[in-house]
Order: C-alpha cells, then structure tokens, then sequence
C-alpha cells in the first residue's frame, strides 16, 4: 500500500487508520516508519475512602501484589 500526504502532513487509509484509534510512530535511522496501534488496557482501581482527619484509609487491606499490579499498571500507561 503507498500513502501520499496531504500539504498539512496527514495519510488517510481507512483500512489501516480506524476513526478513533491510537498509534505510536517512531520513524527509524533507515527512513522507514514503525507504527504501533496502541490498544487500552484494564487497569486495577482501588477506591479509598477519607475520614474526617484528612487521611485515605482502603475499606479492605491491599496485598502486596494487589499494590503492585496497580503502580505497575498506571507507569505502563505513561
């Protein structure tokens, strides 16, 4: 397939570009271009409450890998 862009910079092909979805580009040293569509993961959410004091209490104890899926989940996504 060859794309030709417009004077302002955009391809269209609305077999590979669907309305909506993300890409990642990253154009590589031999000119090429890599694209990555970029696909939402399920993210874990723990609710917290807070009490009168100002501090956030969790209505049930986290364990330790509940704590980690959760950091690790949200630096995925940045």
């Amino acid at each position: 397939m060859k794309l030709i862009a417009d004077s302002r910079g955009r391809l269209a092909a609305r077999e590979v570009f669907r309305p909506g979805k993300t890409f990642e580009v990253t154009p590589l040293p031999d000119g090429s271009i890599r694209l990555i569509e970029l696909v939402e993961r399920e993210v874990p959410v723990v609710k917290l409450k807070k009490n009168r004091a100002g501090v956030f209490s969790s209505p049930r104890p986290l364990t330790r890998a509940e704590a980690q899926a959760a950091i690790r989940a949200d630096r995925d996504d940045q």
